[in-house]
């Protein structure tokens, strides 16, 4: 249930933020009185070196999601999240692990936290510890103590325990 729930609040903040930005372009394009079109960003599910290591792809990841706008970091961050391929969601719950600006947080943890993988549950224990600072008590890191998965809870434990 609550997984459907976060994949529905995860569309909805894409949709939102989607629309922010139609809604930004359009006014920024009507004030400008030279119109140059700006370039189409394209963003791949996976735009990173070749390497098998997740450690360094979740780096990557973070360090471009970074760079981009906040709507594009949204989007992509929202794409890897909901991704059928459990790689590119671990990828994404390792990124979170890494502290930088990225609007829908809080949703994204909520969401992975339920994923069907293990390895991606224990990568948002460390990454709901890591945020905490930012994002507050979600109660995931309890949730995650009680995970039926043994490798999750001793992540869980961990990272509470620092």
């Amino acid at each position: 249930m609550s997984n459907k729930k976060s994949l529905t609040r995860l569309r909805a903040i894409l949709k939102t933020a989607t629309l922010a930005a139609i809604a930004s372009a359009a006014s920024a394009s009507a004030s400008t009185s030279t119109s140059t079109p700006s370039p189409i960003v394209e963003v791949s599910p996976m735009p990173f070196e070749d390497t098998d290591d997740v450690e360094t792809l979740a780096h990557q990841l973070a360090a471009r999601l970074t760079d981009l706008p906040p709507i594009e970091a949204v989007g992509a961050s929202a794409d890897l999240a909901t991704s059928t391929d459990p790689r590119e969601r671990l990828v994404m719950a390792g990124a979170l692990a890494w502290i930088f600006p990225l609007p829908s947080d809080d949703i994204l943890l909520a969401h992975l936290a339920d994923d069907p993988d293990p390895r991606v549950r224990a990568a948002i224990a460390r990454a709901a510890w890591a945020r905490i600072s930012v994002v507050g008590d979600t109660g995931i890191l309890r949730r995650l103590l009680g995970d039926a998965d043994a490798d999750v809870r001793a992540a869980a434990w961990l990272a509470v325990r620092g």
